[in-house]
């Protein structure tokens, strides 16, 4: 068998025919006659030096080896096909490739495009998300935003916002069993956070002081994200601590509700890091700009 690279169209003519499984219909997906399918699994098959289909009394088959070789080939077509894509995309558009912590994407920003692309039309965001540490490299992540403790240290790094935390709980729980003073919040489930156990303790200290320590916090499921909690919330199962940015709609609107507008300095924030080879891009720019606006609003 030849060592070199197979014929890339030979490639792609087989990837299609096998898909199927036969060569006229081959021919009408690729804009080439009949012949030339044909000709091109000719080429490959030589190259390879096995057969790749047999012809049956029921029509077309893959032999041993075509069935084999198919899924690596369509899965590199499938890989070359979006690499394709997301190239010419950045080409016509000014993409942005923006790591976000999940419950600020989940909660903040997805809510929010609409308003973005009516204020910057030609920025585009491919957004990942991630809580982990942020190791930047030329051509990868064009900027982050992470909860971290504040602190004026971080290198290349702005504050957005101070992170408050608000005691939400939805309508119909708070209903069956009012709050009326702080020390009602202990009547409910409090929802963990489990990447921050603390916040619960910290809070509690800060609200009630000493006057909880002959009621033990009954707590209940943990979650990773703000995002589940408040889904947790939204589904009644108890009382979550969210940061009050990602919760003002709801608030406003009802549909959630922070029973004594009790609001909590947790001692983090949210902020930007940007590259130093970033640094001087005008996008990021107006990127930060509209998410400082945006968060002064809130």
């Amino acid at each position: 068998m030849h060592s070199h690279f197979p014929p890339l169209n030979a490639v792609k003519t087989f990837e299609v025919a096998a898909r199927k499984l036969s060569f006229s219909k081959a021919a009408d997906e690729l804009c080439v006659t009949q012949g030339a399918v044909s000709k091109q699994i000719q080429t490959l098959e030589k190259h390879l030096e096995v057969s790749l289909f047999k012809r049956t009394a029921t029509g077309l088959e893959l032999t041993e080896e075509g069935r084999q070789y198919l899924p690596a080939i369509a899965e590199a077509m499938h890989l070359i096909q979006g690499a394709t894509s997301l190239l010419q995309q950045q080409r016509h558009q000014r993409t942005l490739n923006i790591s976000l912590s999940p419950s600020f994407s989940n909660l903040w920003l997805i809510p929010r495009l609409a308003m973005l692309q009516s204020a910057h039309p030609d920025i585009h965001l491919a957004i990942a998300s991630s809580d982990e540490t942020v190791r930047f490299t030329e051509g990868t992540i064009d900027a982050a935003i992470r909860c971290l403790p504040l602190s004026p240290n971080y290198e290349n790094s702005t504050l957005l916002v101070a992170e408050q935390l608000l005691p939400i709980i939805h309508p119909s729980r708070l209903a069956a069993q009012p709050i009326e003073q702080p020390e009602d919040l202990l009547h409910h489930p409090l929802l963990l956070h489990i990447t921050r156990p603390q916040i619960w303790t910290a809070f509690l200290n800060n609200v009630l002081g000493n006057e909880h320590r002959g009621q033990a916090p009954h707590y209940s499921t943990g979650f990773e994200h703000f995002y589940m909690s408040y889904e947790a919330i939204r589904q009644g199962q108890g009382i979550g601590l969210l940061p009050h940015f990602m919760v003002e709609r709801e608030l406003a609107e009802g549909e959630l509700v922070n029973p004594l507008g009790i609001r909590y300095t947790s001692g983090y924030g949210f902020y930007l890091q940007i590259p130093a080879f970033n640094a001087q891009s005008s996008r990021i720019y107006q990127f930060k700009q509209w998410l400082e606006e945006q968060l002064r609003a809130a």
